[in-house]
């Protein structure tokens, strides 16, 4: 029988795998294209899902600090990081994404320096550490197994779908099955 953090571990995978054959044939004329409205070009929504998943890896769930702002700085093919996940997140968060400029092979380099990090992290996990929870602020405190499923898991298929959708608006093929 399957453990609740082998479930955990081939959903992420999946997950993975989803996200990147949908996202990497993104076309240079497509990555700052504002469709209008309150999406994102497809170049700051895949940076969305990368920096989001290196502060809740690096910073949430290990006390440390995102790559982007180490080993990483001013190397992820960003022209500026995804605003901090504050108060004002949400308003400076649509800001960014109407303006962040995208090196796209640069940011794939980034993207697999995160999720290495991160697969990294969960393959140092054992089945008791599911439970640890998690202090969110005034989000409250979440179990890091909830962390795993909904942040990184769910969040990455749903940006899966988004990216695959503004693909699909902008005449290309989404998803790539």
């Amino acid at each position: 029988m399957l453990t609740a953090l082998q479930v955990l571990k081939e959903e992420l995978k999946h997950a993975r795998e989803t996200f990147e054959s949908t996202a990497n044939d993104i076309a240079e004329e497509h990555l700052h294209k504002d469709l209008g409205g309150l999406s994102h070009p497809l170049g700051a929504t895949y940076a969305h899902l990368v920096f989001s998943e290196d502060v809740i890896v690096q910073g949430m769930l290990q006390g440390k600090s995102p790559l982007y702002e180490t080993t990483w700085k001013d190397k992820t093919g960003a022209s500026e990081p995804m605003p901090a996940m504050d108060d004002h997140w949400s308003e400076n968060n649509t800001k960014w994404g109407k303006s962040v400029q995208i090196n796209f092979p640069q940011m794939k380099e980034y993207a697999k320096a995160v999720f290495d990090t991160t697969a990294q992290y969960v393959d140092s996990l054992k089945e008791e550490d599911l439970e640890k929870e998690i202090d969110l602020g005034s989000w409250g405190k979440k179990p890091l197994v909830h962390m795993l499923y909904a942040f990184l898991i769910g969040h990455t298929y749903s940006l899966a779908g988004e990216i695959s959708a503004l693909k699909g608006v902008n005449g290309a093929k989404g998803y790539p099955f």
